[in-house]
């Protein structure tokens, strides 16, 4: 029990320094761990180490997937392919609140980051509908942007859960068999939500935007899953199935397909935005193996289960973890520690254990979440705007979510 109050006093830390003080996501987490790990007992040596091995496996893991997603993006918005993207996307779509949740969906898996798909977005939104009508739209792209972001492989917010708790899984992309189909649902319901809030709206007039080859705008978005689908179907090129090499190449593509210029410019700024988001991340898997070093996992499996199901741990857990850091990658990779540590935990569903735990990531999605503050700047809304409109209905989002992984979970003791 002394874990869990030592742990409860950390997430107020966390959420003090990161909500009250804007401390840096990478300081408070790494503060938090030595912190925690000192409370609970831990030779300040053999402490350290377990940091630097928590940061080290985090950034193995995701260091070239995000580089390489961060910088496609700042290319592509550098040379203006993103208003080619979103104007076929919109040209198939028609309905502008479809245009903006589809691209927000699409745009946050190439890119390896919903923050960055949604900063990518939001402007060619403004432009295309007006900057007075795009605030329902923007709401729109920041939860479409999110759901792929949690609940799709080989997203940052899904890998660690599958190296952590899945370390034996024979090919991670047949999850995707269920992932996807949940995140179209969760997609679908978003839209039908969204269409409802923005039927009654006018759109200023239409700004033309500019034009640009669809093969050269296309390519560095399609070309990591076009690779990774034929790796999977082709067994002399295998290697191209790892998501790492696949986005590599993407990058190669979009270095090719854009201007010198936006080449220069949008690699220089990835790479000062990659490293701030890799920071963050590294010091996510420094707290998360902490924790998971001493006795917590075990004491608050016993805990849980006393009073209510233990299936239901990954999404509290992945919850109370949301609302201390903010990050859906942070709360799901401490999670993913936690659980691999708690030796009674029982067996569950590869598909439900990933569903539970991004549900749970979707949950509290407030001051504490650097997303609520970006949806603010961009919509111009109060406090109270934001989360009736970002923050509430992701909430929603998170508990179907969530029950998906419940119901996959029962469902498969009976087949």
């Amino acid at each position: 029990m002394n874990s869990i109050v030592i742990f409860g006093g950390i997430l107020v830390y966390i959420l003090i320094l990161t909500v009250r003080y804007r401390v840096s996501p990478f300081i408070t987490l790494i503060s938090a761990a030595f912190i925690y790990g000192i409370l609970d007992g831990n030779n300040p040596a053999v402490l350290y180490q377990g940091i630097v091995s928590g940061a080290a496996k985090i950034f193995q893991v995701l260091a070239i997937m995000v580089f390489c997603g961060v910088c496609i993006a700042h290319m592509i918005r550098r040379s203006g392919y993103i208003d080619t993207i979103v104007d076929d996307i919109s040209r198939i779509m028609k309905n502008p609140a479809d245009t903006a949740g589809i691209g927000g969906f699409i745009l946050s898996l190439p890119l390896m980051c919903c923050n960055t798909a949604f900063v990518l977005i939001a402007p060619v939104i403004e432009q295309t509908v007006g900057k007075k009508s795009a605030s329902p739209y923007l709401y729109i792209a920041a939860i479409a942007s999110i759901i792929s972001f949690v609940l799709i492989y080989p997203s940052p917010a899904v890998v660690p859960v599958m190296v952590t708790l899945l370390p034996s899984l024979a090919d991670p992309w047949a999850l995707d068999l269920v992932l996807i189909p949940v995140a179209v649902i969760m997609l679908v319901l978003l839209l039908l939500y969204a269409r409802k809030k923005t039927g009654g709206l006018e759109s200023e007039v239409r700004i033309p935007l500019k034009k640009h080859s669809r093969v050269k705008a296309w390519a560095p978005v399609i070309t990591p899953f076009l690779l990774a689908g034929l790796g999977l179907l082709i067994p002399a090129i295998s290697f191209f199935s790892i998501i790492s090499i696949a986005l590599f190449c993407g990058l190669l593509v979009a270095m090719v397909s854009v201007g010198k210029e936006a080449r220069d410019i949008g690699i220089h700024d990835g790479t000062k935005y990659a490293g701030l988001i890799m920071f963050d991340l590294c010091g996510a898997g420094a707290f998360g193996a902490v924790i998971a070093a001493g006795s917590f996992p075990q004491e608050v499996y016993w805990f849980v289960s006393g009073f209510i199901p233990a299936l239901f741990l990954p999404f509290i857990l992945a919850a109370a973890l949301q609302a201390a850091s903010g990050s859906r990658v942070v709360s799901a990779a401490t999670t993913a520690e936690i659980l691999a540590k708690a030796s009674d935990f029982p067996d569950i569903q590869p598909a439900a254990l990933v569903l539970m735990i991004a549900g749970g990531s979707c949950m509290v999605s407030f001051v504490s979440d650097p997303y609520f503050w970006l949806v603010k700047r961009f919509t111009g809304d109060e406090t109270t705007g934001v989360i009736n409109n970002y923050t509430l209905p992701l909430a929603g989002i998170g508990l179907i979510i969530g029950f998906s992984g419940v119901i996959i979970q029962i469902l498969s003791g009976y087949l």
